[in-house]
């Protein structure tokens, strides 16, 4: 596959880029800082700077059967009333992790673009009131080829908006999805997966001629080590941030609400392989709960950074303390 260069063949890591540096002034010596009135928000790992842009959010009204398949309804009553819904419903949000690193400024996915409707797809006018251009990115890291987190890679026209930058797609989820016949058989969603296979290979296609695949356990950017988390889909990741001593656990998708964090067991029709997912997920929150790291996830209350805490029955979130809104004068 000539097009799509491997890491180890195209020595990407060592890649200078061509594009302006954003310079992000400081914000008086504050580490996490929400901005008033915009869609972002900064802080520091180590010596990198990160954004969490904001995509928007998925509301699914009611709940069942996306989350918690076959689960008695008295149960799923009991954990909405347990996590303090207001309803019976998930209100997912869609959080981007943008890293500015040097001369580099890296996307984790892009949104949902159009895909979604008028509740999602924000994600570029966030990125740009952060003060990034689309042509300032340099790489776009795909977490995995669902709609809202590759929709936003095309303009409505199948241009490309990120026009300078260099895509990278773990391996095994690229090989799943270009497939002849992608397998949904451990899958516990009815509904018919050919508009997202369909969807997935137009952005694959779109992009092939600047897109890099990398097996797990691939170092990119001198900075995120990415570990294979499947279930989710098969190629889906986990991706560690690091700068110095300092960590943050990216899950992605492996959860996309705190009920899922209360009983992981339960799990969701987004699931490529429904058990593996299951599976997958206590790995992962029992470690993460042990460790007691810095975690991010794409789906959980916004801006998704927060910690994964023990409880009496499964797990729950504790959110990363931020400070007081302010506003600052250019």
């Amino acid at each position: 596959m000539n097009r799509r260069k491997s890491l180890k063949q195209t020595g990407l890591l060592t890649i200078s880029s061509l594009v302006p540096f954003l310079t992000i002034k400081p914000h008086n010596n504050s580490q996490n800082i929400i901005t008033a009135s915009a869609g972002h928000f900064r802080y520091k790992l180590g010596d990198l700077d990160m954004i969490v842009v904001t995509d928007g959010h998925i509301f699914i009204n009611p709940a069942q059967p996306i989350f918690a398949p076959e689960i008695p309804k008295e149960h799923l009553e009991a954990a909405i009333k347990n996590n303090f819904f207001a309803n019976d419903a998930v209100d997912a949000a869609i959080n981007i992790l943008v890293i500015i690193k040097g001369e580099r400024i890296i996307l984790f996915d892009t949104g949902s673009g159009s895909a979604l409707g008028n509740k999602s797809g924000h994600f570029l006018k966030n990125l740009q009131a952060a003060g990034i251009q689309p042509e300032m990115v340099t790489d776009i890291l795909i977490t995995h080829l669902h709609v809202d987190h590759i929709g936003g890679i095309l303009k409505d026209n199948k241009e490309p908006i990120f026009k300078n930058a260099v895509y990278y797609l773990p391996d095994i989820e690229h090989n799943f999805w270009m497939s002849q016949k992608p397998d949904f058989s451990k899958s516990k969603n009815p509904a018919s997966p050919l508009d997202s296979i369909k969807l997935a290979r137009k952005i694959v296609n779109a992009i092939a001629d600047k897109l890099h695949l990398f097996p797990f356990g691939t170092t990119l950017f001198d900075c995120v080590k990415s570990e294979q988390a499947g279930g989710h889909t098969p190629g889906h990741p986990l991706l560690t941030v690091f700068s110095g001593e300092k960590y943050l656990r990216h899950i992605v998708d492996l959860v996309h609400t705190p009920l899922l964090l209360s009983h992981p067991e339960w799990g969701t029709q987004w699931d490529t392989d429904f058990h593996m997912g299951v599976h997958t997920r206590q790995r992962l929150l029992k470690k993460l709960a042990l460790s007691k790291e810095l975690v991010m996830s794409c789906h959980l209350p916004w801006p998704g950074l927060g910690y994964i805490a023990a409880d009496k029955i499964g797990y729950r979130w504790v959110p990363l303390a931020v400070s007081t809104p302010q506003l600052y004068s250019e």
